[in-house]
This record gives structure tokens, sequence and C-alpha cells, in this order.
């Protein structure tokens, strides 16, 4: 038989935010920063894609315990290219967290990077896909899936 539920009031001042653990509730958000299909040519080095702009609220900043990086690359066509996916600081011109494909495909997460995410309050921030070592074969491609700021947020 389950629990009878009860109501209970409890009276101002009894319970201070103080009394409540920090955290109780976490959520995580997914903010898909690109999600289609896109391919592009690593026979050469340089930008390939840049999606999913936007300027970071210091009131989210605020509640983040956790953030990651996430995406999803198909098998490139030939295995000698060094692709980047990175969550990039348009501001700044500059990279917060970087996942590595060095001929390869699949899904990546990266590291905790909330502390970086810290410093971008205010911030214009977007995906970018970089190719950083060209491939020998001319007319090598690889496509990309997805790319996905994750972020924890804490509610007490």
């Amino acid at each position: 038989m389950p629990a009878k539920l009860r109501r209970y009031q409890i009276p101002p001042g009894v319970i201070e935010a103080e009394d409540l653990v920090a955290d109780t509730i976490q959520i995580a958000i997914p903010i898909h920063l690109f999600a289609g299909s896109l391919g592009f040519a690593i026979d050469s080095t340089g930008e390939k894609l840049v999606a999913g702009h936007f300027e970071v609220p210091a009131e989210l900043l605020k509640h983040v315990k956790a953030a990651y990086l996430e995406a999803y690359l198909t098998t490139p066509s030939a295995t000698d290219a060094t692709v980047e996916v990175q969550l990039y600081n348009v501001k700044d011109g500059t990279k917060v967290a970087t996942l590595t494909y060095a001929g390869e495909g699949g899904f990546k997460k990266s590291d905790d990077i909330s502390g970086s995410l810290s410093t971008l309050a205010g911030k214009e921030i977007c995906g970018r896909i970089e190719v950083t070592t060209a491939s020998g074969t001319s007319g090598a491609t690889q496509a990309v899936k997805s790319i996905v700021l994750v972020l924890v947020l804490g509610v007490s």
C-alpha cells in the first residue's frame, strides 16, 4: 500500500535558505550549437564551420555546477587529417574547450569545463570546426552531426 500523502504547513522563518542542502536538484540542459549534417573538406586547413552563436548570461553562470562540450563527427574518408571541434569565445578570439579528432569519427565529450565558462559572462560564444592538419588525400571529407554544450545547473 502506498504511503499516505500528508500536507504540512510550515510557518515563516522555521526553515531558512541556509538550512537547505545545496544543489539538491541538478538539471542538465543541452544547448545545441549545431544539429544536422554538414560535410566539409579536410584536405585543407582552416575554419570549416561556425554555428550556434549566443551570449552567455551572467545569471546562468551562477548556477552552473558542471559543463561539457560534446560532438559527433562521422568517420573521415581519409585518416591523416586532424580536426578540432571547439567551443569558441568570439569576443576574445580564444578556444574555451577543444575536442580533437585525429583521423577518426564518433562521439566525444570533454572533461568538466565549468571553470572555463565562469569568465564568459556577457561574452558571445559559438561552436566551431577547424582543420588543423590537412589530409594528403585530395577531396577528403568528413561530416559533423552535432555540437552540444551541456550545462548542469544546481538548484536548491
